[in-house]
């Protein structure tokens, strides 16, 4: 196992570019968290001998999305984008799904024999087993990944690349590179942002779907050259969970920032204390306890006059909530393009991270990094013994709450407070460079020189 995290990285090259073929179907303008990091290679690779040739899928009319993006990547860039075909289908198809569950008759609590009902039941289970497998395989080879497969194949081509690097979520991605490895035989590099085959977005939904989804994982990662992680811990579990895979093909290269300078944005007078959380919310990510804690917070009258939270990004329908904090100053702001959500963060007294889930915690938030971008004290309500709490212990930029612990998260939000009253609103954080984007993607680059 190597962690290059802490690298400084290398010289800018200057010779011949080597080309890369970059797996990242939802490259900007995709305007998701996942989205970031492949988008900042392909920005930042170039200057050290990389230029990527980007293989990413088209939008959806439902898809975020901010065009500006794309403006920043060098011109030699090319993005090649293959459709999406069956992504209505299967939104349809996954509602007619849960209704066919709904209908399915309970069974007798007094059965004594098999009846025509319990035939019944049977086929009922059966045929919604098989229509969800279905709906996972036609999610994974047939909206996308075939005929991103051919489009590589045919970009290959035209102008053949050295070797092959894929991000994920979505997993997919990683079926298209390997098979795309294989083809061309090339070296594949996988990127793994989040862990796969455990953790809170590891919900397959069938047994079928898991069985087959765990034999994908173990061929892609066992056909990689290199994988990289985005945690340590993450490194670690995945590890566990493979043993067969070599500890000299496991890299850790973090998440990070794009160190340009940022215009804060602030909608609230200077003699206000702002907390913000910045990000989406969802089932996943939920603010409940948050705004319970903020509320009890709010019994002070100076803090109840003088604090604010506010939430940016999409609410995932949590906006009602702000009624478990009555006539505290909770509001939500909505979706924005990625450039205005630096600037709010830029703008706060207080940056939030939130994560609760109880389940692989060890994965950073790559939001936590333009949190240290923006040098603004973090409180982070996390799993104490997750991903995101280790980056604020690793650096020093902010203190912690477990998430399900109201109380806790109530004495942060004070302490913090008061900590803003007495002046110390900047963090004096050590040296981050090595979290920056143009950084990382030296270290990738160096990665690349191993294996071309």
């Amino acid at each position: 196992m190597r962690d290059v995290s802490g690298s400084r990285g290398v010289a800018p090259s200057s010779g011949e570019p080597k080309r890369l073929l970059m797996i990242a179907e939802k490259f900007p303008p995709f305007n998701q968290s996942g989205s970031a990091r492949p988008f900042y290679f392909a920005k930042y690779l170039p200057e050290f001998g990389y230029v990527p040739q980007v293989l990413a899928s088209t939008l959806l009319a439902a898809d975020e999305r901010d065009p500006a993006l794309l403006l920043e990547l060098p011109a030699a860039v090319h993005v090649q984008r293959t459709p999406r075909l069956l992504s209505p289908l299967v939104a349809r198809l996954r509602a007619a799904t849960r209704r066919n569950t709904e209908q399915v008759p309970a069974r007798s609590s007094k059965r004594t024999t098999t009846t025509s009902h319990d035939r019944r039941f049977a086929a009922a289970k059966w045929a919604n087993d098989a229509v969800g497998y279905l709906g996972w395989w036609s999610h994974w080879e047939l909206d996308w990944a075939a005929l991103a497969t051919l489009g590589g194949a045919w970009q290959a081509r035209r102008e053949r690349p050295q070797l092959i690097w894929a991000s994920g979520p979505h997993f997919r991605n990683f079926v298209v590179a390997s098979r795309l490895g294989t083809w061309l035989r090339l070296p594949l590099v996988i990127d793994l942002r989040d862990p796969w085959t455990y953790g809170s977005l590891w919900r397959p939904r069938t047994d079928r779907s898991a069985h087959a989804e765990r034999a994908f994982a173990t061929h892609v990662l066992s056909r990689a050259a290199r994988i990289v992680f985005t945690s340590p811990l993450t490194l670690e579990a995945m590890h566990q969970r493979f043993p067969e895979l070599a500890r000299e093909r496991l890299v850790t290269i973090t998440n990070g920032f794009d160190d340009t300078p940022v215009e804060p944005l602030r909608d609230v007078p200077a003699d206000q204390c702002l907390f913000r959380y910045i990000g989406m919310l969802n089932e996943r990510r939920q603010p409940d306890v948050l705004i319970r804690a903020f509320a009890r917070a709010s019994a002070d009258p100076e803090f109840r006059a003088r604090a604010v939270l506010e939430f940016i990004g999409n609410a995932g329908g949590h906006e009602q909530k702000a009624l478990l904090a009555p006539g505290s100053n909770v509001r939500f702001l909505g979706h924005v393009a990625r450039a205005e959500s630096l600037r709010y963060m830029f703008g706060s007294d207080v940056n939030i991270l939130l994560q609760t889930i109880s389940e692989g915690q060890d994965v950073i938030s790559g939001k936590a990094f333009d949190y240290l971008h923006a040098r603004k004290p973090i409180l982070g309500i996390v799993d104490e013994s997750g991903g995101d709490a280790w980056l604020l212990r690793d650096t020093g930029a902010g203190t912690l709450a477990p998430w399900h612990d109201e109380a806790a998260i109530e004495r942060e939000l004070r302490a913090a407070f008061a900590r803003w009253k007495s002046g110390g609103g900047r963090l004096q954080v050590p040296d981050v460079s090595r979290y920056g984007r143009r950084a990382q993607a030296a270290q990738l680059a160096a990665l690349f020189d191993e294996l071309v």
